[in-house]
Order: structure tokens, then C-alpha cells, then sequence
């Protein structure tokens, strides 16, 4: 029953999105002539503006007016307090944008791609400076916290940050009284900002001093950036409030929750849901029954977390129930109607081991997560220290078990490079599972707990790749693993500190070698091979495969909707559409080897 890694105390609750249409620019402020709808974008890594396609879902910034001219930045109609706010967000080479919430605080969009020194506030993802003249020259800047490493794509690709932020609060006198706080800033799938309490307005600020609300405010005098999917979910509802709690406490043995004619030991009114009225570690059972306040007509999630055996009802109807441990997240939505209802949550816990951990959570839509509970009631989640492999003074290899779209592969080998760049391959297909730039890997699951998964996860800002062997006979379908009776793993041999993967493919004898591209950015990919006969087979080489490809330029396309770039010198590439609506990029190999590079 009990769980490895308990990440959060707080469930984790699917949040509602409200979109922002991209249709036109109706959902902003006066905008300048530097703001334009469109349909795509594209751009190679070292292009410093983009190449439009006209048409709908695409906001871009093209930096008519020239630098430095504040009626430029795009001020949204959307007014906010609290918010979680996500979006997709596309910049060229050396491009300089930035996101104030409220129209105050500032989160930076800046092309921090390749960066190998220590991250600053400026960079992407930090959260920019404060301003003083007063504090004289040299010094007028203060504050601002650089991310914690740099998860920047490079530029040309689709990158997302999700910024959860909750505004400074303010009495019935206008005076603040609690400031602002980055709950989180998560760019690329990377948490780089947590709690980051900001004194004041950072600089370059709308508006001259705080306040409740205020417009969301993107750059717009930088450079030139582009955004789509812009997504947000605001916290001004009223949400569900307890009334009228009483609480029943038995011990002894109640494997299905129900009292039948025991006697009570305890019972009597309560404020809130608590376990501390338990006298013992297991053998018995905690019954609360009350009302819930319900202000407005709506759909509600509620989230229970018990050790032990539990169940929830409302207005009678069954919602969670079952044998969970405390961290794992049990939900049931259910719309409820203004006013009172009558809920009923039962508890009980037969085993000595384990706390006695109780907590009911209830989430509106618009709303922010409430906690029915008394805070001890919950314990903190158990702390599990990083078990972290470093790759900083030599390549380093570590195998373990690794999940790839979702399926537990056995025979991975994770590599990582002191460059910052790194990879795990599935030693059984001759397949590259995923690269990712930054840290190498964390351990954890190896070995703690007896290291009962067995799994490694990568440390750093991560690409899934398809995970299948690359070369297929040409004209051929690529298979979605190679054919065990006539594929053989040889084994590897070490070449300058790194890999080099050894197969035998019925009469070929191939090589698999990766290496660092020259800027350290990405992986070059070198396959080479011969046959027992001395003669060259047919091979095509399929670069990857994905919902969507994007021709950049010769020798370089983008796939999975500019995520990431493969490159590649040679043989023209052809676009197949294969199963499930996917295509596929494919080019012809002459000769005995060919090299390719995955840049992200």
C-alpha cells in the first residue's frame, strides 16, 4: 500500500483552462502596429526574425516601430488578481520579451539558449530586478532571482511556461499588507521559480504602485516573440464552506465502515475535520456528518486523502471510497445546487503501521483549493533526499529501468556528457528514448525504498524522441521494434569516454555513435555498417515521426509541432503520412554510414 515518493502534500487538481481566442486582436488593449494575427511561424535557430504565414491562431510581435517605445507592450483586456496563467511562447535569436502580471512583476522571455553560465534574473524564466534611482548609480537595481538552471529551447521551437501567481493583498485601507508571490514558474516542464515573495513592482513596471488587480502586460518594445494557446484560470469565486459539524469516534474493528450498535467513545460538535480525536493506531472508526455551504450552483470536485479505508458521501450518493494511503488522490466531481447539502465521511484504519492521516479538499472552477481539514490532520509528505549522478568531469554511464510513452523499458543505458547534453537508449531496439541539456540524472527511485521501481529520470530539460531503430530497407514501413529473431545486441565499445553501440542486423554489422554537436546544444548521431558480402544494402534513414513536420530549410526540419529541430546533410527529405494521422520523415542513405543531428 505505501507509496515511494510522496511529492506533494496538496493533491494535484486538473485546473480549468479559459482561453484566450487568437482569431483577432479584440482581446487587447489599443495595440500597436508591432502586433499581428497569423497562422504559422517557422524559424532555424540562428534566424533573428520569423517567416510568417497569414491567417488566424498566432499572436506575433514584428518590431515595426523600432526598440524602446512603451506603446508597444500589449496590454490584455483581462483584469486579474490571483492567477494561473500558461501559454506557448516562440522567439528567434537573441529575441528579449517578458510577461508582467498585473502589469508589475515581470517574468522574462529572453533567448537564454546554450547559456553555460550561471543563470540570472534577466534570463528566461527569471523573475526581473527591482529599480531605485535613489539607491544610487550602480546600485539602482536590487532583487530579482534567476531561474534555477536553464531550461530555454532553442530558439525557432514552441516553448511553454505556466506561471502561478498570487496577487499582494491590501486592507479595507488600502494598505498592503501581504505582498506578491511566484507560487510557481514552470518553463518547459521545469520548475525554475517556487514561493518567490517579491517586495515591489519590478522594473518597467505599467503603473505606478500596487494594487489588487491589473492587466496582464507582455514586452513588446525587445524584439520580435510569438505566442499561441494562451490559457488562464482566475480565483475571484466563493467556494464551499462547513456547517454544523458533529463527529462520532469508535474502537474496534469496522472493515466496512459502518457502526452497526457500537458504542460510541466520543462525539460531539467540531469546526473542523480533524484526526486528532483518535485515542489508538488502528481498530477504529471516525465518523464526521454535516453540512456543506454551497454558494453558488455549480460543479465541485472533492479530494480525499486517508490511510486506511475510507468513504465519502453527499446528499447520500457515495463519491470516494476504498484503501488508499495518504498521498494518493482520490476525486469524484459533482454539480451541487446553491445552499446546503449534507455530507458524511467515515474513516477507519486496521493496521499499527502508518499515520493517521485524514484530509478532505473541495475545488471550484475559479476558485482556489480549499482545505475542509485541519492542517495536522495531513501529515507533510515524507522526505525523500535527491539521489543525484553527475556527469561534470567525464562522460558517465548509468543503466536502470526507464518509462518511454508510457511503457517500462528493461534494458536502458542513460549517458551522461560533461557538455550538458544527455540521452537514454533502448539497448534492445538500438533507439534513442529521450535527450535532455542541464543535469544528469536523478537516482532516486533506484534506491530508495530498496529501490523498488528500478527507474532514473532525467534531471533537466527533456525531449521524448519516437524510441524505435532509425535505418529500415528502403521503401519498407518502419516497424515499431526490430525483429528479435534477426537483430542481435554485440554489445559497446568506448571511443574518446563515450559509447559506441554494436549490433548484428541479419547480415549487417552495424555502429551506433553519439557525440556532442559542436556547440554543445545537441546530439550528433553517426550509424554506420557492412555486410558479410562486401556489398552496400538500400537503407532509408527515418529522421522521426510526428503529427507535424516543418520544412525550415534544406537539411533541417522541425517535428512535433517545433519542438524540436533534426538536422542533416545530404539525401532530400520526403514526408510520408503513415498510421494515426502522423508523418514521416524519411531520407535516402548512399553509401555506409550517415550522420544526423537532434537539436532541442
Amino acid at each position: 500500500m505505501k507509496k515511494l515518493f510522496l511529492l506533494l502534500l496538496l493533491p494535484c487538481v486538473t485546473w480549468a483552462q479559459q482561453e484566450i481566442p487568437l482569431n483577432d486582436l479584440g482581446a487587447f488593449d489599443q495595440p500597436s502596429t508591432n502586433w499581428t494575427i497569423e497562422q504559422a511561424i517557422k524559424a532555424n535557430y540562428t534566424d533573428t526574425s520569423f517567416q510568417v504565414s497569414p491567417g488566424k491562431g498566432i499572436l506575433v510581435n514584428t518590431l515595426r516601430n523600432g526598440k524602446y517605445k512603451r506603446s508597444d507592450d500589449l496590454k490584455f483586456k483581462l483584469n486579474h488578481g490571483d492567477i494561473r496563467l500558461m501559454l506557448d511562447f516562440m522567439l528567434p535569436k537573441g529575441a528579449n520579451s517578458g510577461i508582467y502580471l498585473q502589469g508589475r512583476y515581470e517574468v522574462q522571455l529572453l533567448d537564454s539558449y546554450g547559456k553555460k553560465q550561471r543563470m540570472k534574473f534577466g534570463d528566461c524564466g527569471g523573475i526581473y530586478e527591482r529599480w531605485d534611482d535613489a539607491r544610487g548609480k550602480g546600485n539602482e537595481g536590487y532583487e530579482g532571482y534567476a531561474p534555477r538552471q536553464n531550461a530555454c529551447k532553442a530558439p525557432g521551437l514552441w516553448q511553454t511556461i505556466e506561471i502561478d501567481f498570487q496577487a499582494p493583498r491590501f486592507d479595507a485601507n488600502g494598505k498592503k499588507i501581504k505582498n506578491a508571490i511566484f507560487k510557481k514558474v514552470i518553463l518547459n516542464g521545469i520548475v525554475v521559480q517556487e514561493n518567490i515573495e517579491v517586495s515591489g513592482m519590478t522594473r518597467g513596471a505599467l503603473f505606478d504602485k500596487e494594487a489588487a488587480m491589473g492587466p496582464i502586460t507582455i514586452q513588446g518594445d525587445h524584439g520580435p516573440i510569438a505566442f499561441k494557446n494562451l490559457r488562464y484560470e482566475t480565483y475571484e469565486k466563493p467556494t464551499i464552506s462547513l456547517g454544523d459539524l458533529n463527529y462520532t469516534y469508535y474502537e474496534g474493528a469496522f472493515t466496512n465502515l459502518q457502526a452497526n450498535n457500537a458504542t460510541p467513545l466520543l462525539k460531539g460538535k467540531a469546526t473542523e475535520i480533524t484526526g486528532k480525536t483518535i485515542k489508538v493506531q488502528k481498530d477504529f472508526l471516525l465518523v464526521y456528518e454535516g453540512e456543506l455551504n454551497v454558494p453558488e450552483s455549480d460543479s465541485y470536485e472533492f479530494i480525499t486523502n486517508w490511510t486506511g479505508k475510507g468513504r465519502l458521501e453527499v446528499d447520500g450518493q457515495v463519491l470516494n471510497q476504498g484503501d488508499y494511503w495518504y498521498s494518493d488522490r482520490v476525486s469524484h466531481a459533482k454539480t451541487l445546487s446553491a445552499g446546503k447539502h449534507q455530507f458524511k465521511l467515515s474513516f477507519s484504519k486496521d493496521f499499527s503501521w502508518g499515520n493517521r492521516a485524514l484530509g478532505l479538499f473541495v475545488k471550484r472552477i475559479g476558485s482556489h483549493l480549499v482545505a475542509l481539514h485541519a492542517r495536522t490532520s495531513l501529515p507533510d509528505p515524507e522526505a525523500v533526499g535527491l539521489i543525484e549522478v553527475k556527469a561534470d568531469a567525464e562522460p558517465v554511464y548509468q543503466r536502470s529501468f526507464a518509462f518511454h510513452q508510457g511503457v517500462k523499458k528493461t534494458h536502458v543505458i542513460h549517458v551522461g556528457d560533461p557538455s550538458g547534453v544527455h540521452y537514454s537508449y533502448d539497448l534492445n531496439q538500438g533507439a534513442i528514448l529521450q535527450v535532455w541539456r542541464g543535469k544528469f540524472l536523478n537516482a532516486t527511485q533506484m534506491w530508495e525504498n530498496r529501490g523498488e521501481p528500478q527507474t532514473s529520470e532525467p534531471l533537466g530539460l527533456n525531449q521524448v524522441l519516437d524510441g524505435k531503430f532509425p535505418l529500415v530497407t528502403s521503401g519498407q514501413a518502419q516497424p515499431d521494434s526490430v525483429n528479435t529473431g534477426q537483430w542481435m545486441y554485440k554489445g559497446y565499445r568506448i571511443q574518446q569516454g563515450r559509447p559506441v553501440y554494436l549490433y548484428q542486423w541479419n547480415n549487417v554489422m552495424l555502429e551506433d555513435h553519439l557525440v556532442p554537436n559542436s556547440a554543445g546544444t545537441g546530439w550528433t548521431r553517426t550509424l554506420s555498417w557492412k555486410t558479410a558480402q562486401g556489398t552496400n544494402p538500400s537503407f532509408d534513414l527515418v529522421l522521426g515521426t510526428s503529427s507535424s513536420v516543418v520544412k525550415v530549410q534544406s537539411g533541417l526540419v522541425s517535428l512535433d509541432g517545433n519542438q524540436y529541430f533534426v538536422q542533416w546533410n545530404g539525401g532530400q527529405e520526403s514526408v510520408q503520412s503513415v498510421a494515426n494521422g502522423k508523418q514521416q520523415v524519411r531520407i535516402p542513405v548512399t553509401g555506409n554510414s550517415i550522420s544526423y543531428q537532434v537539436i532541442w
